[in-house]
């Protein structure tokens, strides 16, 4: 799986990021600090760094260089307010691959990702598979044994949630975080709705999703 370091000092945004990028399929890992960003660099060796400039401690600038310095191969994409010319020939001479300018949209961060990817010959392609079940993350298709299941946009998402989590309880609060937005306002039937959706359309695995009553819901083909 391709790894993405978020180094953000906004809270908001560093969730908000990590929370698409995972959903995404990306394994994501956020800090908010510049000295906190070298160590786990190091420590998980991520694919892609989604760096700020303006952190507490030290920019990202000096991150960026210190990070290109060690590795050569890694990607990096500046995500900063700083939009002059000047900023942006530093930011490429201290190594970066890309640079955007906040506010940006989430679409396109996506596509400027697979873009470096692609660049850097890494594929972030996945397959899910789950007991005859099978997400293609590339083509966002669903097969059971072979055979096609068709989803809407948000039932394959949630499906994807359940795979990526098997046995795993979770809460309605948790599955619209990651769905729908933190900032969701909605209520929260909605989950209850499109696991009922998804339980339809995929007829025999879709009695795999249980209902753990007060807490959530959970995949998982031995439970009765």
């Amino acid at each position: 799986m391709i790894k993405v370091l978020v180094v953000e000092d906004n809270l908001d945004l560093k969730r908000l990021l990590e929370l698409e990028l995972t959903h995404a399929g990306y394994e994501v890992f956020g800090v908010d600090n510049g000295n906190e960003s070298i160590d786990l660099f190091f420590e998980e060796e991520p694919d892609i760094v989604l760096l700020d400039i303006m952190l507490p401690d030290i920019d990202g600038f000096e991150v960026a260089q210190m990070i290109r310095k060690e590795n050569k191969s890694v990607g990096i994409i500046l995500l900063t307010a700083l939009d002059q010319k000047k900023d942006k020939l530093k930011g490429f001479g201290s190594g970066v691959d890309d640079y955007m300018t906040k506010p940006f949209e989430i679409e396109e961060l996506k596509a400027r990702i697979e873009s470096l990817l692609r660049r850097m010959g890494r594929q972030s392609q996945e397959s899910l598979l789950y007991e005859g079940l099978k997400i293609d993350t590339d083509s966002k298709s669903v097969t059971y044994e072979g055979k096609a299941i068709l989803l809407s946009k948000r039932e394959y998402e949630l499906l994807y949630l359940f795979i990526k989590n098997p046995g795993k309880v979770l809460s309605k609060e948790e599955i619209i975080e990651t769905i729908w937005g933190y900032d969701y306002e909605g209520n929260q039937n909605i989950v209850e709705v499109y696991v009922n959706f998804l339980r339809n359309k995929l007829g025999e695995p879709g009695q795999w999703i249980h209902t753990a009553r007060g807490w959530g819901y959970r995949l998982d083909k031995g439970s009765r």
